[in-house]
């Protein structure tokens, strides 16, 4: 660990303490009277905590938890010390009474650790006075605070022999470190967790390696992205999630954490951030799903778009009602409402965040463009349930038809105009915000090259803070009590989206889609060969190679300087 760590910590330990009011007047009069005494040996009866396997590739590290106030005359360390208690008298007899050989007179005891004048202040208080304090910590945050500097390391052995975790002849070592989160659980942290929170808070320290919450080991983010054949350990969970979840896989995760840390130590990272900018571009029955994923940073705050582009080479009412059922999520939908959902093989879209969906936001914007197209329900009611038999498979392109809302919104991009004259649907092109995380998003429509003509756009900008240290990341893990961003009402309309693509206003924000990923459309040139008639319905995939040995993909997207 680096000193400034170390620095951190102690000061983290030490702004807890003096929020509470009354131990620190406690500890003022310990510091001028002198005196503790122990008075009996007791550990608590925690019992065991069962250890749950996360599915989350963000960081184990929790808020610290104090013990009540009314705890402080007569203070309990969990699972790992004695009762003390605490007597501000100056009288000394009972001091005496004690004997040398007295095991439960520790302030009578010769300290294995004697701190040095030039130490910090923390480390000039008795050591049993120390315990006291770090008996606030979990057990992963003791193990990394002595793992700090020798001072400290020698205070947490002199501890270990104390509660005879370590025989006092034996030699301090590093593995009683271990030993101890075996041996130990506090409240609230089972022992895996607790050794994972001590991992990921160590490979802060190590610019090129992460801890995997998968393998449960430190190493090298590639690994993920390696043929198992070079990676031979690498655990078989230890790859991407599925687009179930809105936020990146989790081998491109791992790299956002190396990409930022080596940003903070002052490491060169530019080359990294190509391995994290990434575009696949699937074609399917007809349907193109292409996904676009792009990073920048605005001051130390990690910022992330993914652009969603869906199109289909057929141009009909068919076609706009299976973009409708693509918003839908993969996961947890009620078939009743949904029906033919197994049956549509689409390009799968990734859903917008943790807390809202892409059909939800903007149904009645698909209302609008997809019910009068229905051709056996004349009531055009919402509430009825369509099918794939209810919608025509023969041309009819929207775009074409002057007076339709995706005519003139895309008459309106290509000019160039700063207000559309046109009434069209507000949730078109409008960028909206989520209340409780970090996240902005945009549905609109786009020209594309032929054979697709146009297609939709979805865009999602994610606010990651400073990785996964900040409660920005945290909301964007699986949706939990306690995992929540609240966004103030000026933030949640477009404030991300302003900052990623440099805007005075996100009023100003229109699509665009690179040349390089137009080209990508064209997947070598079968564009042209589907305007001539052939190939239009194959499958194929387009994506950046990755060489099996390294990780490593080797046709990156260039980046802009915005980008850094």
């Amino acid at each position: 660990m680096t000193p400034f760590n170390g620095k951190q910590i102690f000061n983290h330990t030490r702004s807890k303490l003096n929020q509470h009011v009354r131990l620190k007047h406690i500890m003022k009069i310990i510091l001028k009277k002198g005196k503790i005494h122990v008075i009996d040996d007791h550990v608590d009866d925690i019992g065991s905590f069962k250890d749950t396997t996360s599915n989350n590739d963000q960081s184990s590290i929790n808020n610290l938890t104090l013990p009540d106030q009314s705890s402080i005359y007569n203070l309990t360390y969990p699972d790992r010390t004695a009762t003390v208690k605490l007597s501000c008298s100056s009288s000394s007899s009972d001091a005496d009474a004690s004997g040398p050989n007295d095991k439960h007179a520790l302030v009578t005891r010769t300290p294995e650790y004697q701190p040095s004048q030039k130490s910090l202040p923390l480390l000039r208080l008795p050591q049993e006075l120390f315990d006291m304090i770090t008996g606030y910590l979990d057990d992963a945050h003791i193990v990394v605070l002595a793992l700090v500097n020798k001072e400290l390391l020698a205070r947490f052995m002199h501890w270990t022999t104390i509660t005879g975790l370590r025989d006092p002849d034996d030699p301090p070592s590093y593995r009683y470190l271990d030993r101890f989160l075996k041996l130990q659980s506090s409240p609230g942290m089972s022992k895996s967790r607790a050794r994972g929170v001590v991992l990921s808070l160590i490979d802060y320290d190590m610019d090129d390696v992460v801890y995997c919450y998968k393998c449960k080991k430190i190493h090298s983010p590639f690994v993920s992205f390696m043929d198992r054949a070079y990676a031979p350990h690498k655990a078989t969970r230890c790859m991407d999630w599925t687009m179930d979840h809105h936020m990146p896989s989790r081998a491109t995760r791992k790299m956002l954490r190396v990409v930022t840390k080596r940003r903070i130590h002052g490491v060169e990272y530019r080359p990294l951030m190509q391995q994290v900018n990434n575009t696949s571009t699937t074609y399917l029955k007809g349907v193109m799903a292409q996904v676009s994923l792009r990073m920048r940073y605005r001051d130390d705050e990690l910022l992330l778009r993914r652009q969603q582009v869906v199109s289909s080479i057929d141009k009909n009412s068919l076609a706009l009602w299976l973009f409708s059922q693509q918003l839908y999520p993969s996961t947890g939908t009620n078939s009743s409402t949904v029906p033919n959902q197994s049956l549509t093989t689409l390009p799968q879209v990734y859903p917008m965040c943790n807390h809202r969906a892409w059909y939800s936001e903007y149904m009645s914007l698909l209302y609008q463009l997809v019910l009068p197209l229905c051709k056996s329900h004349g009531n055009h009611d919402t509430h009825t349930l369509h099918t794939a038999a209810c919608f025509s498979n023969e041309h009819y392109d929207v775009s074409k038809q002057e007076g339709h809302f995706i005519y003139e919104r895309l008459k309106w991009l290509s000019s160039g105009a700063k207000a559309n004259p046109m009434d069209t649907p507000t949730l078109l092109g409008d960028v909206l915000g989520c209340s409780r995380c970090t996240t902005d998003f945009s549905l609109d429509v786009i020209s594309l090259p032929e054979p697709f003509g146009w297609g939709f756009i979805l865009t999602t900008w994610l606010d990651l803070g400073t990785l996964d240290f900040s409660a920005k990341w945290d909301s964007h893990r699986d949706a939990k009590p306690g995992r929540e961003c609240k966004r103030h009402i000026s933030e949640t309309y477009g404030d991300i989206c302003r900052r990623f693509e440099d805007l005075e206003s996100s009023r100003d924000y229109r699509p665009r889609i690179s040349e390089l990923d137009l080209e990508r459309m064209q997947n070598y040139g079968w564009g042209q060969r589907a305007v001539q008639g052939k190939d239009k319905y194959i499958t194929w995939t387009q994506s950046h190679s990755c060489n099996p040995m390294t990780g490593m993909i080797e046709d990156p997207d260039p980046l802009e300087e915005a980008d850094y």
